[in-house]
């Protein structure tokens, strides 16, 4: 069966190839949600704890309250946890099944919990907003004692990872972020890693992750940009042409784009004037001339007219222009091919959010075999060693 690859079409066997480059959707944002809210969808990892190996751990899929079981809104899953200190986690809102999905891969096994008729349980519930209003996602981080550390890295929305990390450590008590986005309408895939480590105390909900999907009924004040993807590409051996594009503008004034050699310290090689206030999608590009060196990082960092600042995710460009080539070997295998030798996950997400196949490589080249998968569109997810995450879409 042929493959299709999107937002290129692998029309030739290996011919065209999708190059990754990273995305970014804007950063979450600390503090409580300045404005009031009505929590729709939610996920609650409770009593996490990783101080013997084989702990049971309850994985709360809520709609709407997470810390009741109304109208038989919340499901229990246990998960068998162990003491590596890692999970990850794929969070689906599917309009078109009317479902709310959570499927958490621990020790290379993967827990799929649903709950059916989300539209039906909210009303039930007296809730007055849809989940195809939701506009609004709010991470929450508690810890117990002074020796215990959770963190929530590669934060993806619908494939655009959400940049930073986001975590608690040495504290009792609980860490708040949100993000206020309409790309959460009519449906979304948010995926995620979460990080222990430490001792944690027994208790039921001494130490929680949780995500909260809702509805903002009060606006917050509007984030100046919200990012709609930031990617690299080499032109020749002098130039790296740097494009990004956003959704939305508030009181934008300019980007400043920024350049390192070891992606820690930046400094400034551009600036691109901004669209200022507009809700449609704008594009820009830049092209770095002075790029002469085997590997660079680039990142954005967005001025609004009131001087506040933030930044885009890093993309780092280097060895001619391309990290991943991703392709069709016709029939049902897909090729993966790296430019460097070093551990890396893959990950294939079905449309409900369910990961359906994963594989751990160290080598420069891996050939995927979807031939039990059914037919349907998929997401091929990359995790690298830096902990960057890359994208593919495909049809097959």
């Amino acid at each position: 069966m042929k493959l299709n690859f999107y937002p290129s079409i692998c029309a030739f066997v290996i011919a065209l190839f999708l190059q990754f480059n990273q995305a970014a959707a804007q950063a979450l944002i600390a503090g409580t949600f300045p404005s009031s809210s009505e929590t729709l969808l939610g996920v609650r990892y409770r009593n996490v704890r990783n101080v013997n190996a084989s702990q049971t751990q309850a994985n709360f899929t809520g709609i709407p309250d997470l810390g009741s079981n109304r109208s038989g809104s919340r499901n229990d899953l246990t998960l068998n946890y162990g003491t590596s200190g890692t999970y990850t986690f794929t969070l689906t809102y599917n309009t078109v099944t009317n479902t709310f999905t959570s499927a958490t891969t621990i020790g290379g096994i993967t827990y799929t919990n649903t709950l059916t008729n989300v539209s039906g349980r909210l009303t039930g519930d007296g809730k007055t907003a849809a989940a195809t209003a939701i506009n609004l996602l709010s991470l929450s981080i508690n810890t117990q004692n002074s020796s215990s550390t959770i963190s929530v890295t590669n934060l993806t929305i619908d494939g655009m990872p959400v940049s930073g990390t986001y975590s608690r450590s040495n504290n009792n008590g609980q860490s708040n972020w949100y993000l206020q986005t309409n790309t959460l309408n009519n449906g979304f895939i948010v995926t995620g890693t979460v990080n222990l480590s430490g001792n944690f105390t027994s208790n039921t909900e001494g130490q929680r992750i949780q995500f909260t999907f809702s509805n903002g009924a009060g606006s917050a004040a509007p984030l100046p940009v919200v990012w709609g993807g930031f990617t690299s590409k080499r032109i020749n051996s002098n130039t790296t042409a740097l494009e990004w594009k956003t959704l939305q503008e508030n009181n934008a004034s300019h980007y400043n784009v920024q350049r390192s050699v070891d992606g820690v310290r930046f400094e400034t090689i551009g600036r691109v004037q901004a669209q200022g206030t507009t809700a449609n999608v704008t594009e820009y590009r830049f092209d770095d001339k002075q790029a002469t060196g085997a590997v660079y990082y680039y990142r954005l960092q967005q001025v609004d007219l009131d001087a506040k600042m933030n930044f885009s995710a890093v993309v780092k460009q280097g060895n001619g222009g391309k990290q991943t080539l991703v392709g069709g070997l016709g029939g049902n295998n897909i090729l993966v091919q790296f430019f460097t030798n070093e551990t890396r996950q893959l990950r294939i997400i079905s449309a409900t959010g369910t990961v359906v196949k994963q594989i751990n490589t160290t080598s420069a080249q891996q050939i995927i075999d979807v031939n039990s998968l059914p037919a349907g569109i998929y997401t091929l997810q990359i995790i690298n060693a830096d902990a960057t995450a890359e994208v593919h879409r495909f049809v097959k």
